[in-house]
C-alpha cells in the first residue's frame, strides 16, 4: 500500500476522480496526527467500513506497518463523498483510529458524519455530486 500524505490528490485507482483525496494511508515512516476523535465519528467510520462500496476488487492483504507485532491485515478502501470532494482510506483506518490513535483531517471527519448509508441512493448521488462518476462507470472492470 502506498504512503500518501492526508488530502493528497489519490491517483491509486484506475478511473480517479480529479476530486479524490487520500485520507488514513499510513506507513512505518508517516508523520500523522494523532489524537482522541468522537465516537459518534468512529461509529460511522466503522460502518461504512463494513461494507464498503468498491469500485474495483482490490489485490492482496495490506498489513499495518505501526504495529510491531500481530499487525492487523486489511483490504479495500471506505470512498467518502462531501462539499465537492471525494475522500478514499485504506479500512485499516478504522485500526489506525482505534488502536494508534490516528486522528484524520477535520474536513474528513465531517465527511463521514455527513456521509449517507453506503447502499443507499442517496450516497450513490453523493458519489455522482462530488466526482466519482468516473469511479461509478468503471465500477467491476
Amino acid at each position: 500500500m502506498p504512503v500518501i500524505d492526508d488530502l493528497e490528490p489519490c491517483a491509486a485507482f484506475p478511473d480517479a476522480a480529479d476530486t479524490l483525496r487520500a485520507v488514513g494511508w499510513l506507513g512505518r515512516s508517516s508523520d500523522y496526527v494523532r489524537g482522541a476523535v468522537s465516537s459518534a465519528f468512529f461509529d460511522q467510520l466503522a460502518a461504512l467500513c463494513k461494507d464498503p462500496w468498491q469500485p474495483h476488487r482490490e489485490a492482496g492483504m495490506h498489513r499495518c506497518e505501526l504495529c510491531q507485532f500481530h499487525a492487523a491485515a486489511f483490504t479495500g478502501c471506505p470512498f467518502v463523498p462531501h462539499d465537492g470532494s471525494l475522500y478514499v482510506a485504506p479500512l485499516g483506518i478504522v485500526h489506525y483510529v482505534s488502536v494508534h490513535w490516528y486522528r484524520p483531517p477535520e474536513v474528513f471527519i465531517d465527511a463521514v458524519l455527513a456521509c449517507p448509508p453506503v447502499r443507499s441512493t442517496g450516497y450513490r448521488q453523493a458519489l455522482v455530486a462530488n466526482g466519482g462518476r468516473r469511479l461509478i462507470a468503471g465500477a467491476g472492470r
